[in-house]
């Protein structure tokens, strides 16, 4: 009897290992697939936001929008590639955003990692230096886009004068009034509103 109680207690432990390693395999694909359809959402928001924002001021030559996007996690960098004309490459460029370029795919918005993992065309776009790579910060990048009337000029925000054009800000961050603007400290804007 002690044998027969002895091998349905080894069956026991036996088939307790057996499901506790089922629950915990489908359990770590199950939490895989969530992440990467995670992901794919945020890329998707990214991806789509950018295009709607380059879409809507394409054709209100000279306004000025600062667009604060948040990037995916994992990604450190997004670079833009000039569209509105053969880009000549630099000399650093990655080297799956410069085959992508020789290769005349189209695409002209990289998300970079430690190489560059998704890409889209978001709108005809311009940049100097025919290739413009920018840092997120805290996975945040702070752009400048400015309507040219059949495309938008693409940059970092601060890293040009914004002297030019009407301005207006999205994502919660606001701009600076021109000179000779007053602002209010009690409402936190400006006293008169410029063009």
């Amino acid at each position: 009897m002690k044998k027969a109680q002895i091998y349905s207690q080894i069956f026991i432990y036996i088939l307790a290992l057996v499901l506790t390693s089922i629950i915990l395999i489908y359990g770590y694909n199950a939490i895989q697939n969530f992440n990467k359809r995670a992901n794919q959402v945020c890329f998707l928001k990214f991806k789509n936001d950018l295009s709607n924002s380059i879409e809507s001021i394409t054709s209100d030559y000279g306004s000025v929008k600062r667009k604060e996007m948040q990037l995916c996690a994992g990604y450190r960098e997004v670079c833009f590639v000039e569209s509105t004309r053969n880009p000549t490459i630099p000399a650093n460029t990655d080297p799956i955003i410069r085959d992508s370029i020789t290769s005349n795919t189209g695409k002209n918005v990289f998300l970079v990692e430690k190489i560059a993992k998704e890409s889209f065309y978001a709108g005809n776009i311009s940049v100097d230096g025919d290739v413009l790579c920018i840092t997120s910060k805290n996975n945040q990048i702070s752009l400048r886009l400015e309507g040219k009337g059949n495309y938008v000029k693409v940059s970092e925000w601060g890293s040009e004068p914004s002297g030019s054009g009407r301005q207006s800000a999205t994502s919660g961050t606001g701009t600076n009034p021109p000179s000779g603007s007053t602002s209010n400290p009690n409402l936190g804007g400006p006293l008169n509103q410029w063009p």
